[in-house]
């Protein structure tokens, strides 16, 4: 009965969602009522339907009918129209006025072919007519079309009501967004005025529009505050991470014709008629900043010709830049676009006679959240939040009020001097100032409350948008763990992980002082060959640890090997980002599943991490160390091209060779080489790589005295003890 609904009702309307339409067609055979005062009939109509395997009821006049029907709920009624007492008419019309029968079928059946009585019957609301004599393969197709019509009913009804749902739950969730971040623009300063002002205006037209300042300043406020103000207020507002693009995956997509699930801009569909609100866009890569430039530019010429443009979608864009709103490089022709067009956010010290205002609506907000009676705020801690520097801007002001109001007692909130030490505070640990993000994270340097040492804290950005905040999670909790595990000098040091009291997972390492080796080779170009076989040397002590425990890095890079200065000592190499990690003993342990995608960077990647991502080998880090090995001593890559042409060179190309430099000596040479060999098992190993170097005495080279020099030139600020 199910596959015979399910298949009949694809065929009517194949637009029902298939978990709407298998919830309506259930194993419960479907009810259908006779009704005939001739018991031949009924007979006849029982002999015809019963092979259907439906369940069939039968009455023989219109009030046992009624009755019958209000029992057992058929979906279809076969009703006789000639009845003594209450006619078929009178009949269908007492079901139709009761709320629970009205979505009944009914098929009148009758001998009388007149028009008259068919109109009668329609205005009634049956569906359709069945002219005695029965003809059985007559009375079959309509009992079957209508059973199949009125389930398809039902369950289009269901899909509404869940989307009436959904959209619902939407509107609350931006409404609940709107009101939660309008905090933001109180005030009567002059900046906050002018940015309300700026709102106003370009609130008015869909032109682009460019919100440029430092972080948490009221970015999304003022992108909110926008789209609420326009025409499009009622329609969708979608958020897109900018520093997603920063993953492999999308940053080495220069092609920009990723689709689908691998497409951030794919966001624009579901942005139609709204807003697509672009967060930290100075990320973007040069494929998408040329493919925003083809949608506002297509939509500028629709739009003087009078038609409707081919994206019907408002953007809005946030820099996380201060003074240079885009960085230089940025699409010319966006960037002077969207120059035009733009509002600059106030840090909060330069709206400071808000601060007060700001900070009492925060306590009001979150004294409600938390279930407290608030009052207001002693003198003392009034005082305390003007006079504050507020590095951490309207996120840290945020911060302060919901610790205060978590430690205080009282009514009115005094705030600790320690909170206003400069910083947001995650665990015991207070951020002091951004070193840097990622895709899946921020990196700030931060204070232990009690303890002097400084330290590196690692933490997620809460996002409803990318990867599921579970999977973002899983891949910060299996980085701290992995990491905990390594005990080599040259691995980073993780002090503590856990989870902030916003729900962010956050882990803390040592504070390094130096400067990673893409950075080195960007700016200084090729390394000397002595340097770069002392830096191997470290990344060899590093992964011969964490392949002796079973763990596999799989994302050595340039960027993931930093140069520190540890003390008295300088280039240190330590091994950073175990966020990728896998165990070879059992690799869905550690490992998360990446739909269509790679594990790694595609400059780098390992021929049979790119043929198989879930390929576990220690050697799989020895041929991405001599890519790296290679970049360091020729200052270039070693493999051109975008993303799919890369690993496929990878996979059947031989690499450059190194063998006749000038510059690379022979044994450092042949190592490198050997590491760059398709098959994994003609791959040294770590503990090989690193004997074989150290027993070379091509490292020997580069002493104590050469870093200094190096880092007096280019870094001298590594070499300040203040």
């Amino acid at each position: 009965m199910k596959a015979w609904l399910l298949k009949r009702l694809g065929k009517l309307a194949p637009t029902p969602e298939a978990q709407d339409l298998e919830e309506t067609a259930s194993d419960e055979p479907l009810k259908v009522l006779l009704v005939d005062d001739t018991p031949t009939n009924l007979q006849v109509l029982t002999q015809t339907l019963k092979g259907l395997g439906h369940k069939l009821i039968v009455a023989n006049n219109g009030v046992d009918a009624l009755a019958v029907a209000r029992r057992s709920r058929p979906e279809l009624v076969l009703l006789d129209v000639m009845m003594p007492g209450m006619d078929g008419f009178e009949t269908c019309r007492q079901m139709k006025a009761d709320p629970a029968l009205e979505g009944m079928a009914v098929i009148f059946c009758s001998a009388l072919d007149d028009v008259a009585s068919k109109v009668k019957g329609f205005e009634l609301g049956a569906v359709d007519f069945v002219t005695k004599p029965y003809q059985a393969e007559e009375v079959i197709a309509r009992v079957t079309t209508h059973l199949a019509v009125q389930q398809l009913a039902t369950s289009l009804r269901r899909q509404n009501q869940r989307l009436a749902q959904e959209l619902a739950v939407a509107r609350e969730m931006q409404d609940e967004a709107s009101r939660r971040l309008k905090t933001t623009l109180l005030g009567q300063s002059a900046a906050i005025k002018l940015v309300r002002s700026a709102i106003d205006e370009h609130a008015k037209s869909d032109e682009p529009v460019l919100i440029y300042g430092p972080l948490a300043c009221g970015d999304e406020a003022v992108a909110r505050a926008l789209h609420a103000g326009s025409k499009r207020g009622g329609r969708a507002f979608i958020f897109l991470e900018g520093s997603q693009f920063l993953s492999s995956r999308h940053s080495a997509n220069q092609s920009g014709t990723a689709t689908g699930d691998d497409d951030p801009l794919a966001k624009l569909e579901l942005a139609e008629g709204g807003t697509l609100y672009i967060d930290q866009v100075q990320y973007l890569p040069t494929a998408y900043q040329e493919r925003l430039w083809e949608l506002v530019d297509s939509s500028a010429q629709a739009k003087a010709k009078g038609e409707r443009p081919p994206r019907d979608v408002r953007l809005v864009l946030y820099s996380g830049l201060d003074e240079k709103p885009l960085p230089e490089a940025f699409d010319l022709r966006l960037r002077q676009h969207l120059l035009q067009r733009s509002i600059k956010l106030p840090t909060l010290a330069e709206r400071r006679s808000d601060i007060l205002t700001i900070a009492q609506a925060l306590l009001e907000r979150h004294g409600r959240r938390l279930g407290r009676v608030v009052d207001g705020f002693e003198p003392d801690a009034e005082r305390g939040l003007v006079a504050h520097s507020w590095p951490g801007n309207l996120r840290e002001l945020e911060d302060v009020v919901v610790r205060s109001i978590l430690s205080c007692r009282a009514s009115r909130i005094r705030i600790d001097p320690s909170l206003l030490e400069g910083g947001v505070s995650i665990g015991a640990y207070r951020l002091i100032d951004k070193l840097g993000v990622g895709g899946m994270g921020e990196v700030w340097r931060a204070k232990h409350a009690l303890i002097a040492r400084p330290a590196a804290v690692k933490l997620i950005k809460n996002s409803d948008d990318g990867p599921p905040k579970e999977e973002v999670l899983e891949r910060f909790r299996r980085e701290a763990t992995a990491t905990a595990r390594l005990c080599s000098p040259h691995t980073v040091t993780l002090y503590d992980f856990g989870v902030s009291e916003t729900g962010n997972f956050y882990y803390v390492m040592e504070l390094l002082r130096g400067m990673p080796l893409d950075t080195m080779v960007e700016k200084f170009g090729a390394l000397p060959a002595s340097r770069v076989a002392h830096f191997l040397i470290g990344a060899c002590r590093s992964l011969a640890e964490a392949h002796a425990v079973g763990l596999v890095h799989r994302d050595i890079k340039p960027a993931n090997l930093f140069a520190a200065r540890l003390g008295a000592e300088l280039d240190v190499l330590k091994v950073l980002d175990f966020g990728m990690v896998a165990q070879k003993s059992d690799p869905d342990e550690t490992r998360l599943t990446v739909q269509g995608g790679i594990y790694g960077t595609p400059d780098f990647i390992a021929p049979e991490l790119a043929l198989d991502s879930h390929a576990v080998d220690p050697r799989s880090d020895m041929y991405s160390l001599g890519v790296t090995a290679h970049v360091l001593l020729t200052g270039e890559r070693m493999f051109a091209g975008d993303t799919l042409q890369v690993l496929m060179r990878h996979i059947n190309e031989p690499p450059p060779p190194l063998a006749g430099r000038r510059d690379v000596p022979a044994k450092l040479a042949e190592v490198v080489m050997r590491c760059l060999e398709k098959q994994p098992s003609a791959r040294p190993t770590a503990v090989d790589m690193w004997r074989e170097l150290e027993a070379s005495g091509v490292a020997s080279g580069w002493n104590t005295t050469a870093a200094r020099a190096w880092w007096a030139k280019h870094a001298p600020s590594v070499l300040d003890d203040t």
